[in-house]
């Protein structure tokens, strides 16, 4: 039977849980919802394991801190004798416009810890990882040359920003799901440089919609994320 190994990225703690950092936690907790899967502590992570589409679904969330990923990563994919393309990594990405999503079969950490931590530890860069945008392109219209974004990035989200991510993270769920039943490349395919964004309708109030392939603007760089 075919094995997947789904692993969101944040930091642990009620301090962390309502920021945009750790949005990776909470698109696989989506996924989690919707193949009812139980997350369970497990030593240094969260896991879930459970069926999906004929597939043996491995959820994960480590509990290490942001900066120390890997280890657990990379023990289950001993443990479960997965391999590199069994897995795939869930993360932030500030170079990226806010709910714009890209996948890519392999590729360097562009400056994210997590990243980093788990392509050390598996001594390996060719492990899929769906990239997910969060930077405010108000506050920052370009990419690179950012002021204190460690700070930005793990500050507490608004009421208005917390519909946002809800969004974002049942749409990323759908995304991770269809990666799940196919290969990364139809998966890239279907949904690079989607976008999951928050207009402004005649009301004023927000109100989130999806910008297809076409719509979505492709911005690309190297993150300067800081934080744990």
């Amino acid at each position: 039977m075919a094995k997947r190994l789904v692993v969101g990225l944040g930091n642990p703690g009620p301090e962390y849980e309502k920021t945009w950092h750790n949005l990776g936690f909470h698109v696989v907790r989506e996924v989690a919802k919707r193949t009812r899967s139980g997350l369970k502590l497990s030593g240094d992570v969260l896991l879930a394991t459970g069926k999906f589409a004929g597939t043996d679904l491995f959820l994960a969330l480590p509990q290490t801190y942001m900066n120390l990923s890997g280890v657990p990563v990379a023990r289950l994919m001993k443990q479960h004798q997965l391999h590199d393309d069994e897995v795939l990594v869930v993360f932030d990405d500030h170079d990226l416009p806010r709910g714009q999503v890209r996948i890519r079969p392999s590729g360097g950490d562009g400056g994210h810890r997590g990243l980093r931590s788990i392509l050390r530890e598996c001594g390996t860069d060719a492990i899929p990882r769906l990239r997910i945008g969060i930077r405010d392109e108000e506050v920052d219209p370009d990419v690179g040359g950012y002021k204190d974004l460690a700070d930005r990035v793990l500050d507490s989200i608004t009421a208005c920003e917390e519909k946002h991510l809800l969004s974002i993270s049942e749409g990323s769920a759908e995304i991770v799901l269809d990666w799940v039943r196919n290969s990364t490349r139809i998966t890239m395919n279907r949904h690079n440089n989607r976008r999951f964004q928050m207009p402004v309708d005649e009301s004023g109030a927000g109100k989130v919609r999806e910008i297809g392939n076409d719509d979505a603007h492709s911005n690309t760089g190297v993150s300067k994320d800081k934080s744990h």
